[in-house]
This record gives C-alpha cells, sequence and structure tokens, in this order.
C-alpha cells in the first residue's frame, strides 16, 4: 500500500501470546537478566512479588506478530502491502502492568496519523497506536510506532 492510500483509523488484530514461566525466564536469560525476571524466589522478595516478564519480552512478541500479520497479507495476495517497511523509532512506549506467567496477551494496531517526512520525499510517515489487552481488556502495554512507507508519487 502506499502512503497517498494508507487508511486511518483501521484497527487490526495481530495476535495473541501466552506467557509463561518457561518462555518469561528464557527470554530474560538471554536479553533483560534481571532477578525478578529470571529467579522465582527473587522475583517473590522484589516489589513484584514474583516473576513478570520483561517489558522488552513484551514488545518484541509485538514485533513477531507484526511481522507473521504482514506476511499472511503477502501470501493472501494482498497486493497493496508493502514489505519493505522503515522505521525511524516509536512513542509513548508504555508498560502499565506486569505481565505474569499464565498471562494470554492479544496485540493490536490502529493507525492513527500521515505525516509528510521532509528529509526523504519519496516516504510519508505513518504513526499507529498499539496496545496488549489481557482477555478482560486490561491494557498492559502499548506505544505508537512509527513508519516511513513509499510513496505512490514522490515529491
Amino acid at each position: 500500500m502506499w502512503f497517498e492510500e494508507f487508511p486511518l483509523g483501521v484497527k487490526i488484530v495481530l495476535g495473541s501470546y501466552l506467557f509463561t514461566e518457561e518462555n518469561i525466564i528464557a527470554f530474560a536469560r538471554k536479553y533483560d537478566p534481571q532477578p525478578f525476571h529470571t529467579d522465582r524466589a527473587a522475583a517473590e522478595a522484589s516489589i513484584y512479588g514474583g516473576l513478570i516478564a520483561s517489558g522488552w519480552h513484551t514488545a518484541a512478541v509485538w514485533m513477531k506478530l507484526m511481522i507473521a500479520w504482514r506476511r499472511a497479507q503477502l501470501a493472501a495476495g494482498a497486493a497493496d502491502t508493502q514489505d519493505n517497511f522503515v522505521s525511524p523509532g516509536v512513542r509513548e512506549i508504555k508498560w502499565l502492568k506486569p505481565v505474569r506467567p499464565g498471562t494470554t496477551l492479544i496485540y493490536d494496531n490502529e493507525s492513527i496519523a500521515k505525516l509528510d517526512w521532509p528529509t526523504l520525499p519519496r516516504v510519508g510517515l505513518v504513526e499507529g497506536r498499539n496496545r496488549a489487552r489481557d482477555h478482560s481488556g486490561t491494557l498492559y502495554y502499548s506505544f505508537i510506532n512509527r513508519v516511513l512507507i513509499n510513496r505512490r508519487n514522490p515529491r
């Protein structure tokens, strides 16, 4: 999809992910080895009162689900889906509630803004609001992603 045609206000469900004690510890040992992510006893003695997932784990799951969603769109023949998105960063990243073992989060994305990118006239910037909630609707994680998308008619 070209920047000019990119719709705003479209919400998509990217998928869900079950955080288990095993995958929380495995991720944290590799990427965020703090005791409240890697050691049950230390986590129980911490301010969290138990094991919690790394915030970076929740972020990595979003990326995995977003890529899987885009690839599924391409595999289904969505000719209007680009597979060359580049991001100059994110805004307003928030970890609102600790993710504990046994929690399943459902991730979604909603396009909220289209902006010019003056230094690269062949692209535009699309912003999306991203959220991860549990089955009851409790919000655990949110951020705004920013993606550069090719223009059909470069400036």
